[in-house]
């Protein structure tokens, strides 16, 4: 299971991921919006207590998160959009050549210029600079509840 949301949590801290893994739970930290590798880790041994750090610490209220899909396998966990090491599933990673998963191909992923806040960016820039796009499309098809919470995270009118 993971879970994300956005919120300015301490003045640098854009973001926040959680990453359920094998023996514990991963707070992603982010100082941007877009789908990029966190800057900042920590480890929990169970979900209950990465939620109630992220309450006391950082006044994340449970109905704040969006849950988002798992990462399929060899994938980076802290992307929201599956993305992978170039060659990870082949034993030859070439670190630092990113791809991800687009339309049903892998595609040449670069990590564009950070971004800080939404003002500016269209409603369709502020989902594909996210990586929320296939979220908010999948739960346009009946998740009306995800689909007002991911509109309401990225600011939408």
């Amino acid at each position: 299971m993971r879970k994300v949301v956005f919120k300015d949590v301490d003045g640098k801290t854009k973001k926040l991921m959680l990453c359920q893994a094998e023996g514990g739970v991963y707070l992603f930290g982010y100082y941007s919006l877009q789908d990029s590798s966190a800057d900042w880790d920590h480890f929990f041994c169970t979900m209950e207590d990465a939620i109630e750090c992220c309450f006391e610490d950082y006044g994340i209220n449970e109905e704040d998160w969006i849950i988002i899909a798992d990462q399929p396998k060899n994938c980076q966990q802290d992307f929201i959009i599956p993305t992978r090491i170039e060659g990870r599933e082949a034993g030859k990673p070439a670190f630092g050549q990113l791809q991800q998963f687009i339309k049903g191909q892998w595609v040449d992923y670069i990590i564009a210029e950070k971004c800080m806040s939404f003002d500016g960016l269209t409603d369709d820039q502020r989902l594909l600079t996210t990586g929320l796009v296939f979220e908010y499309e999948k739960a346009l098809n009946g998740d009306k509840a995800k689909t007002i919470k991911i509109l309401t995270a990225l600011n939408f009118e």
